[in-house]
């Protein structure tokens, strides 16, 4: 993770900022921008963790945050532990619990000294500017959560950025998702995450989504999700990409040519330029 500090900007400040948020820490607005206010959240947080009050979020302070961003944490079974009273400690449930750790077959299989994967919050955040990075750390944090999913890759981006592929469920009948073809569309990336989150969750605790059984579904049905077809561009929006590299510089170059288009907010295509839309196939009567 990169360092942040005052004066720092993008979705990543955005993350931390909406995870201070969530912690109780910071009261300011989610803007992306690593300020005066920030700092001082940044530093009480540090305070509460027992870590130097610097206000630089660097490897020690994000591994103090990773818990709450990726939405579960690595517990050591203790003389006395139970699958019921550790989900009690972090409020979540035995469920959850079986399913994140394989190795675990039932509520009493588990011994003194096992490190065990407990989830306690959502992971998917849904009020920040969602970059590239975000999405991988979510797709990480999933995979670890709920080991019945799958992880893939369909080929790479201009920037080399691999483009990932979520596979649910193991039915015959397969159904196609994707979002993020248009980058100033990244909106759909989040919205579909957290949809795959919320599967997820109903399979483990054997629930409903929108009036269907997930069991059911997961066992009919194998859904092939592509969550971002276009990252490249979408780091340019989000502002992951800095005004100060290269490929924002070409993309500028490029944008010159539609003045009308605002830049980098209204930029839809790769980052060389390519609308993918243009090369969808299309029905027509």
């Amino acid at each position: 993770m990169e360092v942040l500090k005052l004066g720092s900007s993008g979705p990543i400040v955005e993350l931390l900022q909406s995870t201070l948020k969530k912690l109780g820490f910071y009261f300011g607005t989610i803007d992306g921008l690593f300020s005066d206010n920030t700092q001082t959240a940044v530093k009480i947080f540090q305070y509460n963790f027992g870590l130097p009050t610097d206000g630089i979020v660097g490897n020690n302070t994000w591994d103090k945050l990773f818990p709450y961003i990726y939405g579960y944490t690595i517990y050591t079974t203790k003389p006395g532990d139970t699958l019921y009273s550790i989900s009690q400690k972090f409020n979540s449930n035995i469920n959850r619990i079986i399913f994140a750790n394989p190795n675990i077959s039932s509520i009493n299989n588990i011994s003194v000294g096992q490190r065990i994967l407990v989830p306690f919050n959502k992971i998917v955040p849904t009020s920040i500017s969602y970059s590239y990075s975000i999405l991988l750390m979510n797709i990480s944090a999933l995979k670890n959560t709920y080991p019945f999913i799958e992880i893939g890759y369909i080929g790479n981006s201009v920037l080399n950025n691999r483009i990932p592929y979520i596979k649910i469920g193991r039915g015959s009948k397969e159904v196609f998702y994707n979002a993020s073809f248009h980058a100033n569309e990244w909106i759909t990336t989040p919205l579909l995450m957290n949809f795959i989150e919320n599967y997820c969750l109903s399979f483990v605790n054997n629930e409903t989504i929108f009036g269907y059984n997930t069991r059911f579904l997961y066992n009919n049905i194998s859904l092939y999700i592509v969550p971002m077809v276009n990252p490249d561009g979408v780091n340019l929006v989000t502002g992951e990409i800095k005004q100060d590299s290269t490929a924002f510089s070409q993309a500028k170059l490029i944008s010159d040519n539609y003045n009308n288009i605002p830049f980098p907010d209204g930029w839809k295509a790769n980052i060389s330029g390519v609308d993918f839309k243009i090369y969808q196939p299309t029905l027509r009567l």
